[in-house]
């Protein structure tokens, strides 16, 4: 590993904390071709071929601009940040964040599981999501706004729009958003995305129960807008170790609690069957190496997120090991750390992990150590907070995540 490590540069990482306007210009600055990119390629050009005008696509964005306003106003201050940092329109940004993600989906379906703790190494908390999707450059951060009442969270997206596919937040909650949900009867075609619906619950939830209200209220006042074809198919797992299915339409919402050993969103046969079938007690590595299994990873699969939910410390030591794409080599973010590694945000990891072999068993020796030396660092977190030095165990954290991310890299790129 060492040889590894001298072939990448130390990150200082960037800091997503504080004002929206402070957050959105350091993510315009740095995805700044990768927005132009995809505004052009997935949005602004498919647009041209159907004869719409920057006007309508304006008009068309009006309702999830508006919802925005009202349920989430920082994010138009940060929206508007990242777009004069990226030297793009900020209307048609804005109006690109709400719409995009609206027949764009190709691909298999994306697959989502979860262990109950019962059957977990000490009853630890674990959730999963694969995202199959076109391919665009794929990041992951933690971001810390200091708008009211909004919650830390760690969440994977693509490069040129601070969003959600997957997240896990401060309070324990993580969760998911995937194709797959109900058929729709009558398409609405207007209003909040399902990206922006999980990026609000990743804000301001702190458990499966208020996940749900949530979903129910944007459901039932005609405020989410929907598939075309199917709805949405959500899975929540939290502190107290629920796991909550969600399937949903433009007008429908139903839901189940899951208490059976192992759920798997989506039946990918010797993956589904891996996953009940896991030795106990279930340990992390093991829980993570289905998420390579040939039956759910594919082409088509461009990320991953695998989180551990802390009990104790949900809003420190709460970890996300983030895979860009699914095949690749898992990188950590843990929700007490203050700096997301650059390459992490940028999308270079997501690049280095394209490039890289399809060889898993490269990667799970390695992420075996990791999830070995993790342990370590939780003591050593738990020790300096019962100290009372909580800005210690911040810098702990962020330096272990830097020397991880870079320790990584160097695999990746090794010959």
């Amino acid at each position: 590993m060492d040889r590894e490590l001298q072939k990448v540069a130390p990150d200082p990482g960037i800091a997503l904390v504080g004002s929206p306007a402070e957050i959105g210009r350091r993510w315009g600055e740095l995805n700044a071709d990768a927005i132009r990119a995809d505004m052009d390629e997935h949005y602004l050009h498919p647009a041209e071929e159907v004869g719409l005008t920057h006007d309508e696509l304006l008009r068309r964005s009006e309702k999830a601009t508006r919802l925005t306003v009202e349920f989430a106003p920082h994010r138009i201050a940060e929206a508007n940040a990242v777009a004069d940092a990226a030297g793009v329109d900020r209307d048609l940004y804005l109006a690109y964040v709400g719409s995009v993600y609206r027949g764009v989906w190709r691909g298999d379906e994306c697959t989502s599981y979860a262990v109950a703790p019962e059957h977990t190494e000490d009853g630890r908390v674990f959730f999963h999501k694969n995202r199959d999707n076109v391919s665009k450059p794929q990041c992951a951060f933690v971001i810390d706004t200091d708008a009211p009442g909004v919650n830390r969270f760690i969440a994977v997206s693509d490069a040129s729009v601070v969003s959600s596919m997957m997240m896990v937040n401060e309070r324990g909650l993580a969760g998911c958003s995937d194709v797959g949900g109900l058929p729709v009867e009558a398409p609405r075609y207007r209003g909040w995305m399902n990206t922006s619906v999980l990026r609000y619950i990743a804000e301001r939830a702190s458990d499966c129960a208020e996940a749900l209200a949530i979903i129910e209220q944007f459901v039932g006042d005609g405020s989410y807008a929907g598939g075309e074809k199917w709805g949405t198919h959500w899975l929540f797992v939290d502190a107290t170790g629920a796991i909550l299915e969600i399937s949903t339409n433009n007008t429908r919402v139903e839901h189940a609690w899951h208490t059976e050993k192992a759920y798997m969103s989506v039946d990918r046969g010797a993956a589904t069957a891996r996953l009940q079938e896991l030795p106990e007690p279930v340990g992390f590595a093991a829980f993570q190496n289905v998420s390579r299994d040939p039956a759910m990873c594919f082409a088509s699969s461009i990320s991953g997120l695998s989180a551990e939910i802390s009990r104790d410390h949900p809003d420190l030591l709460t970890v996300a090991w983030v895979t860009m794409p699914a095949k690749s080599l898992a990188f950590p973010l843990f929700m007490g750390g203050t700096r997301t590694p650059r390459a992490l945000l940028s999308g270079d990891a997501d690049l280095a992990g394209r490039e890289s072999p399809d060889d898993f068993s490269r990667w799970e020796p390695i992420e075996a150590q990791a999830f070995a030396a993790q342990r370590g660092l939780e003591a050593q977190v738990r020790g300096l907070v019962a100290a009372g030095k909580p800005a210690e165990a911040r810098d702990a954290l962020d330096a272990w995540v830097a020397d991880r991310t870079r320790a990584h890299l160097g695999a990746l790129s090794a010959e």
